[in-house]
């Protein structure tokens, strides 16, 4: 006979726990990223977000997406889970009694050296082998016999054991049944499987404790099965308040506990691998004509073996000759292929900030759509490519030429490539792998030079492609033109992009090896430490310079990826006080163009004063003061990139660049949640504490340069010849670089402030339009830019004070972008961005054709919900000052909130109820209902009147005035652009000594027919019936028209009258 496979024993619970962890987790994260969470919640009590977390039951079984891979893995489970059930049954029936005989344990074949055996027990002060058996001969019968007749007479009879079979096989047979009979299919047969479940999970556990021959093993046995019994009066309290006391929120505790009754469950079973370990399950061919059973053995236990196939030899490869493509060249490169292969790699550290930056932005798509997590924000985990470098064969592949180049082409292709799919999980997944790419060549490229001046080079090129990000941005109306959510369509360039990256990355597969970075002198021959690393590195040292990094790169993704972020923290509206975009986006660009120059670790000291004053006055104060605080914190984070990357090459790769990453995931989502805490379970906890994230990058930026400041990194002279041309050139390329994209900037910001002033759509006509439009965040449902879109719908509808919600993108998860840039630019509008990116709102903005004499801003009343942003301005309107309100009220959830926040609005309101005012905002109430819903207390309190009395399917946007005619109301269906539609209303000035008054509803509501009004009145006819792109009037076939009393004087105003009637 002879083994044809054997493994050890202990494979099948290690097996079985892999799987079946894996089946649950899997059930949860799939639930999760196909955006069922809200439905997986959805009980007979209460949905989300009261109910919060979903049961077992549901998310194994209520929903096709979780079901079916859950039920495939738990199908594979099966055959661990009945040899397990084997094995422990025969273990515990037939249990060790003493440890494998000497004979066993050193096995007296040729296999084994019988002089290292002979020198052991010498060293064991035992002369021969006779000596040594009879001592094994005494130990077993004066102390093994009696313990293991006494454990065999504490286990008792054989029965309890065949129990113990008999149960765990019935337990399986009816997990079976809870598993593949869904709540959904068979609700109480479904329960029933699950109770006799559970009920036989109780002797199984007991049983199979008892039955352990070890005592150790027995005592580990009974943690999770006291664990499990721990659960169960707390899981039968809770379904007893949700389904008899039918409590709201119980359901989620209820959940909690059953999934820890999972895991406890799991985790018994799991330990069942500390009884198997003397077993071994083998496959023997009984026919073989051999005389002796092959038996691999290592160390006395048993391993996975398997008979070797006798194969022709072939030449061994020497896996550690590589070729050397650092090498000097005999004649260097000339000057012009110097300069070729700079703005080559600068290209691509365009390509490389362009798909980093686009990943926030690509994921949050599902998230604005749902309004909670959705799944998608796991795609952050592609910042993790950096661990990769702890193992061998990633980190000799991404370390290479082949590995580099081939790196390259993915990010290109995967990241920027893309944008020809119009579904956004492909252009999701193509982004995660250009992130990911991206990332293991810089680190790559990091690791080869390893503390190198040239890296120094290296920081300088990455900063001068993000400064060249932000110029394209701002040129583009802050919508970066090579992302994979841009295309022809929404003003991309993705074509000429891609071009250019293809040029970018030919040349760098011709370029000569000369031009590559190459590391220290003799840095992959030594294998004795660099004279550099004399001075040891301290744990503290790895610790602060990995997180300062995640730090770092935090900070310029918030701060330096958009030349209009610092100026939107810093502005407080009209009269101007501060900054404005244009000309001063340009000096912002200057600025981080310029500090990439300064690299004298000598001033580093004196750049870290300056930075930290920068943070805190960019923070603390608005205006003016404010942004030379972030002038000063951009060219701070600028001028440190390239020497802090310097000092993280030194450090071991994996772990250095993998939680330094981790630490950017962590504060990306936790300057999220400052704003989006509403929407996140306990997001309460960093609530608007924007603070203590600029605080914690500050610190921890500063700490890691500080710790590392001393540690001795290679000079000059430690360098190779070529390494110190390729920094001579890239210092001097960097420098003219730097200088032209200084002026360009300033030149083309300066040329950007507008030279006339904007024209309303009825100049000659004292007549108005005022719109409102909540936009989703400029993400249309095809995870587009909406930007251009939104802006054609806005010029054919011809809205003249235009109010935009959910507009406050300087975030990263938004793409740092401002939305008012198309619409204003082209179309010409006065505009105030409203609340910036630091009062953590979603954003309201003001876009108006008329001068706005004053604004002000304000952050609504909200204890428990999402802050509620408010812009109250005075227009010029014709020559008459008329109050626009643009509001955004919080969510349905929050009753308190939004009673509290209208009855601000009413008070504001109400202080100038003497003046001409339209309401533009989102209310969250039903047209008539009574306080405390937020309807009646604007109308009232406020003094206002609705525009449509009559409109009865309205629930977020309204429209509300007062002082004015009413003229005409349209709502135009939003096609794909968003998930609200653009509402319009028209209203026309009174003549002056004639004051606006109706004497009932009837006479403000009547309506009149679109021929029987002045052509001024009229709305656009193209949206008529079906409409065009997918606009159309929505509600009504056409807008509402109404006509002032007879008393105003104006019923024929428009047919032929001037300005001043």
């Amino acid at each position: 006979m002879s083994t044809l496979l054997a493994f050890p024993a202990g494979w099948i619970p290690r097996a079985h726990t892999t799987i079946a962890y894996t089946a649950f987790s899997t059930a949860l994260f799939v639930g999760w990223i196909s955006g069922l969470w809200r439905e997986l919640c959805i009980n007979s009590v209460a949905r989300w977000p009261v109910d919060w977390f979903p049961s077992v039951s549901a998310t194994i079984g209520d929903h096709a997406p979780p079901r079916a891979p859950f039920q495939i893995l738990i199908a594979l489970c099966a055959t661990p889970r009945f040899l397990l059930l084997l094995v422990q049954w025969l273990v515990h029936r037939y249990p060790p009694s003493r440890p494998p005989k000497s004979s066993d344990r050193y096995p007296l074949d040729s296999d084994l050296d019988s002089a290292g055996y002979s020198s052991a027990i010498k060293d064991a002060g035992i002369k021969t082998r006779s000596a040594a058996a009879k001592i094994e001969k005494e130990v077993e019968e004066q102390i093994l016999k009696p313990v293991e007749e006494a454990l065999r007479d504490e286990i008792g009879n054989s029965t309890l054991v065949d129990v113990e079979l008999f149960v765990g096989i019935a337990r399986t047979f009816c997990c079976g049944g809870w598993v593949y009979i869904t709540s959904r299919d068979h609700h109480d047969l479904h329960d029933l499987f699950m109770i006799l479940y559970l009920l036989l999970t109780l002797p199984w556990m007991f049983l199979s404790t008892q039955n352990c021959s070890n005592t150790r093993t027995r005592s580990i046995r009974r943690i999770p099965f006291f664990g499990f019994l721990a659960m169960i009066p707390p899981l039968i309290w809770f379904y007893y308040k949700h389904s008899i006391m039918r409590i709201p929120g119980a359901y989620t505790y209820y959940s909690m506990f059953e999934w820890s009754l999972v895991l406890w469950d799991v985790a018994f079973d799991a330990l069942a691998v500390l009884e198997l370990g003397h077993l071994k399950i083998a496959i023997i061919d009984t026919t073989s004509s051999s005389g002796r059973k092959h038996v691999a053995t290592s160390n006395g236990q048993s391993t996975f073996y398997m008979p070797k196939i006798r194969t022709t030899t072939h030449t061994k490869l020497d896996k550690d000759a590589k070729v050397d493509w650092t090498a000097e060249l005999p004649t260097p490169s000339p000057k012009w292929r110097q300069a070729l292969a700079f703005a080559s790699d600068v290209y691509w550290a365009v390509c490389f900030w362009t798909v980093f930056t686009s990943l926030g932005l690509q994921l949050f798509y599902w998230s604005i759509w749902k309004l909670a997590l959705a799944g998608s924000e796991l795609a952050l985990l592609a910042n993790l490519s950096g661990f990769a470098f702890s193992m061998r064969d990633p980190y000799e592949f991404c370390t290479s030429k082949q590995g580099l180049l081939t790196h390259r082409i993915m990010t290109v292709v995967f990241g920027m490539g893309f944008y020809i799919f119009p579904c956004p999980i492909i252009r999701l997944a193509g982004i995660f792998i250009g992130v990911w790419t991206g990332w293991q060549v810089l680190f790559a490229t990091w690791e080869r030079l390893k503390g190198s001046e040239e890296i120094v080079a290296e920081g300088q090129i990455l900063g001068l492609g993000l400064v060249i990000t932000l110029l394209i941005k701002y040129i583009n109306n802050s919508t970066n033109p090579l992302w994979a959510i841009s295309h022809p369509a929404s003003g991309g360039w993705n074509k000429t992009g891609l071009i250019l990256a293809a040029l970018a990355i030919y040349e760098y597969y011709r370029r000569p090896v000369d031009l590559h970075p190459a590391p220290p002198l003799n840095w992959h021959i030594r294998k004795e430490p660099q004279p550099y690393t004399l001075v040891k590195t301290t744990k503290w040292q790895r610790l602060s310079i990995t997180v300062g990094f995640g730090a770092l790169i935090h900070l310029i993704q918030t701060f330096v990826t958009d030349a209009g972020t610092i100026i939107s923290w810093t502005w407080t509206g009209y009269p101007i006080k501060g900054p404005t975009l244009h000309p001063f986006a340009g000096i912002v660009i200057a600025v981080a163009s310029l500090g990439i120059l300064h690299q004298s670790r000598k001033f580093h000291y004196h750049l870290t004063i300056l930075g930290l004053i920068g943070a805190i006055a960019l923070y603390r104060y608005p205006d003016w003061i404010g942004y030379i605080g972030g002038l000063l914190l951009v060219f701070y984070l600028q001028a440190i990139f390239p020497s802090y990357i310097r000092i993280l090459s030194i450090f071991e790769p994996g772990p250095t660049y993998g939680y330094a990453l981790v630490t950017n995931i962590i504060l990306d989502v936790i300057s999220v949640v400052t704003a989006a805490y509403a929407f996140v379970p306990l997001g309460w906890i960093f609530r608007e504490r924007t603070d203590l994230v600029l605080s914690f990058c500050m610190v921890a930026t500063v700490l890691g340069w500080w710790s590392t400041k001393n540690i001795r990194l290679p000079s000059t002279s430690e360098i190779p010849p070529r390494a110190q041309r390729r920094i001579r050139s890239t210092k001097r390329y960097t420098i003219i670089s730097s200088v032209l994209l200084s002026i360009v900037s300033i030149g083309y910001s300066y040329s950007k402030i507008p030279s006339g002033k904007p024209v309303p759509y009825y100049p000659d006509h004292k007549i108005f339009s005022g719109g409102i439009w909540t936009v989703h965040f400029g993400l249309d449902k095809e995870g587009r830019d909406s930007q251009w879109r939104m802006m054609q719908l806005i010029k054919e509808m011809q809205v003249d004070v235009l109010g935009l919600l959910e507009s406050d993108l300087h975030r990263f998860v938004y793409g740092n972008r401002d939305l008012t840039r198309v619409i204003s630019e082209e179309l010409g509008y006065y505009v105030d961005l409203g609340p910036g990116p630091n009062k953590h709102t979603w954003g309201a903005a003001l876009l108006s054709k008329y001068p706005i004499l004053n604004s002000t801003h304000h952050l609504l009343p909200s204890p428990h919900g999402e802050l509620a942003p408010a812009i109250h301005a005075t227009l010029d309107i014709h020559g008459q000052k008329v109050n626009v309100m643009v509001s955004h009220n919080g969510q349905e959830e929050d009753a308190l909130d939004r009673e509290l926040q209208t009855t601000e609005i009413a008070r504001l309101l109400r202080e100038t109820s003497d003046a001409p005012t339209v309401f533009l905002g989102y209310l969250v109430t039903r047209p008539g209902d009574f306080r405390p819903w937020p309807y009646q207390i604007l109308m009232e309190d406020g003094q206002m009147w609705d525009i449509e009395i009559e409109d009865r399917r309205r629930w977020c946007e309204y429209i509300a005035f007062r002082g004015l005619w009413r003229i005409g109301f349209a709502r135009v269906h939003e096609s794909d652009i968003s998930d609200t539609e653009l509402q319009v209303g028209k209203f026309m000035l009174p003549k002056p000594g004639h004051p606006v008054h109706y004497e009932s509803n009837k006479e403000m509501y009547w309506h009149i027919g679109e021929s029987d009004i002045p052509e001024p009145w009229h709305m656009p006819s193209m949206f008529r019936g079906n409409g065009t792109r997918g606009h159309r009037y929505v509600v009504w076939d056409g807008p509402l028209y109404y006509l002032p009393p007879e008393r105003s004087g104006l019923q024929r105003y428009g047919q032929g009258w001037t300005i001043d009637p």
